[in-house]
């Protein structure tokens, strides 16, 4: 190559574009006086296309991710995951038109709730009860109001405000320090009525007055703990501030107490509430048991032995057994303790206690055992009728499918408690026999274990898949409407709509007053003006009409997922971040 042409290809490459030595460009040369935006900008166009390209996939699916998670937060929170859905999405029968039937029925309980307060009200306003034949009012409760207490948070589900109102402005002003002179407290029934009643509308409203006025039931209360071991005496004098010494306890007014102080300690911040009432749990758990999971119902309070009773899923045992799956709810799944002692309770109960008709193959009962857990009692009371709901909840809770199956069963067998007498309203209790022809006889027993050779069955017996007791009263209860909300919510099975609309229809002919609804005394009685007792409990208001009413409500509305309910159907909310912590 010759000189000139040498000079030639110089003098082109220096004509070229050049990047300045500088930053007049934003682009300086010295890393140590770059910006950060300068550097991002540098090590950009210091990348290929390939580079280029990668790193922007990158930056797209990062912001894809926050902006996803950001909605996820919005409309279905993170918190809400760890537990399984428990309810089945809401969904309209077309075959029966059941949005505006449900519509329609949810009113009607509604007017029947209306109703009741408006009777209340007018004839028995701050008493513990109101007499719904005589128009009069008791205090058999003390004289805190009861009713109106358990009432308040149906009215607030029911979107009766007003009402609810109403039950507000008198309950702040009520001293539960005091009682009627001479009535000693009783500490299960005050706390599952009047605490719970009070911690949840105050969850409803924020009403804070209300906090306070649960705070103050909670801590009179309290002095029940007092005892060597920390088992609960039953009573409790607040007009003196002390307990009333006992030697024994049953085993549910012990045992289920524990959510409403939980929940106390939540609201309050004030963690000895739970730690006191879990005390309780800890002891029971650790006692020497006939059979592993099953407890008798007579607790000694000063050892924290059993004495006595039989082992029972009815009336001083139920409650017990609720608990164990509704504290582990309650906790978000993060108390493994409450699960094992559920679980071992419900495998011995299948084991022992559950049993079939021999007249009707779809009839499963649970019946008692004995102290010892070896002589079996056929006798299935009503209040037994929230087992299947508990099944339910608890097949979805900790994935045990087949539980679901035996909760149909049992659902099943209470609703024909009702079905099958003339008046559709169900009874205390019905009785079976075994396949040897033995069973309790009808008329009044010394015991539930005094098994007698049975004269053969007659046409009603094998019709109805059991039979009768002497105790044939219908109180009003709740547990049958409560496991029939309960298995529609987790089913969608439409049928158990229509069988709690033809409960609340007997209900409703039958035990309907002029200032609200009275408790029945024979089931099997059509002469109803003398078959009405005059009597109706708190719980009506409390459980029966509420779960009823949420039966008709869309499954999301106070959904089982977001709410565990305590024994008198008092809905508190699930702490889900517990799990998080």
């Amino acid at each position: 190559m010759d000189r000139d042409a040498e000079a030639n290809r110089h003098s082109s490459v220096s004509s070229e574009p050049t990047i300045p030595l500088g930053d007049q460009d934003g682009l300086p040369l010295l890393r140590g006086k770059q910006t950060l935006k300068g550097r991002l900008r540098t090590g950009w166009y210091r990348m290929d296309r390939l580079g280029r390209l990668t790193t922007s996939l990158v930056v797209l699916i990062i912001s894809g991710a926050i902006l996803a998670r950001v909605l996820i937060e919005l409309f279905c929170p993170y918190d809400y995951w760890h537990n399984p859905q428990v309810t089945v999405p809401p969904k309209t029968d077309d075959s029966n038109h059941s949005a505006s039937t449900d519509k329609e029925r949810r009113n009607a309980i509604r007017d029947a709730m209306k109703y009741t307060w408006s009777g209340y009200h007018k004839y028995a306003f701050g008493h513990d009860e109101l007499l719904p034949v005589s128009n009069k009012s008791n205090d058999k409760w003390g004289g805190w109001g009861v009713t109106l207490i358990d009432a308040l948070d149906t009215l607030y589900i029911m979107e009766l405000y007003d009402e609810f109102n109403q039950g507000v402005t008198h309950v702040v002003d009520v001293d539960f320090s005091k009682a009627t002179p001479g009535y000693t407290t009783p500490f299960f029934e005050m706390v599952i009525r009047s605490l719970a009643g009070l911690l949840t509308a105050y969850e409803m409203s924020l009403d804070k007055r209300l906090l306070a006025k649960a705070q103050q039931v909670g801590d009179v209360l309290m002095p029940a703990f007092k005892t060597s071991t920390g088992l609960p005496y039953p009573r409790v004098d607040v007009n003196a501030g002390v307990a009333v010494r006992a030697s024994s306890i049953c085993l549910a007014e012990a045992g289920t107490v524990q959510l409403e102080y939980w929940k106390l300690s939540d609201l309050t911040g004030n963690p000895i509430y739970h730690q006191t009432a879990q005390r309780v749990v800890d002891i029971l758990d650790q006692s020497q048991k006939p059979y592993k999971g099953l407890y008798p119902i007579w607790v000694d309070i000063a050892t924290g032995n059993f004495t006595s009773g039989q082992i029972t899923f009815g009336a001083q045992g139920d409650s017990w057994y609720e608990y164990m799956l509704k504290q582990y709810i309650y906790s978000g799944g993060t108390h493994d303790q409450y699960r094992r002692m559920y679980v071992e309770s419900i495998e011995s109960m299948k084991q022992k206690m559950v049993k079939r008709s021999e007249f009707d193959e779809q009839m499963y009962y649970v019946g008692d055992l004995d102290f010892t857990a070896k002589k079996f009692s056929p006798k299935f009371q009503h209040l037994t009728c929230f087992v299947p709901g508990m099944l339910a909840l608890g097949s979805k809770t900790l994935n045990r499918p087949d539980d679901l199956e035996l909760a149909k069963q049992l659902t099943y067998t209470c609703f024909q408690m009702y079905n099958q007498t003339a008046t559709g309203l169900g009874p205390e209790y019905v009785l079976f026999r075994d396949s040897s022809n033995k069973g309790l006889l009808p008329t009044n027993h010394k015991n539930d274990f005094d098994i007698e050779d049975l004269p053969t069955a007659d046409s009603s017996e094998v019709n109805n898949g059991y039979y009768l007791g002497y105790d044939r009263g219908y109180l009003l209860r709740p547990e049958t409407a409560e496991s029939i909300m309960i298995l529609y919510r987790i089913t969608g099975d439409v049928k158990y709509k229509e069988w709690g609309w033809q409960i609340f229809q007997a209900i409703h002919k039958w035990t309907k007053t002029p200032a609200g609804y009275s408790a029945y005394r024979d089931v099997t009685s059509t002469k109803r003006d003398s078959q009405l007792t005059d009597s109706m409990e708190s719980f009506f208001l409390a459980e029966t009409l509420k779960y009823l009413y949420l039966l008709f409500s869309p499954a999301d509305y106070y959904s089982l997922d977001d709410y565990v309910f305590n024994t008198e159907a008092h809905p508190f909310k699930i702490q889900h971040s517990r799990a998080h912590k």
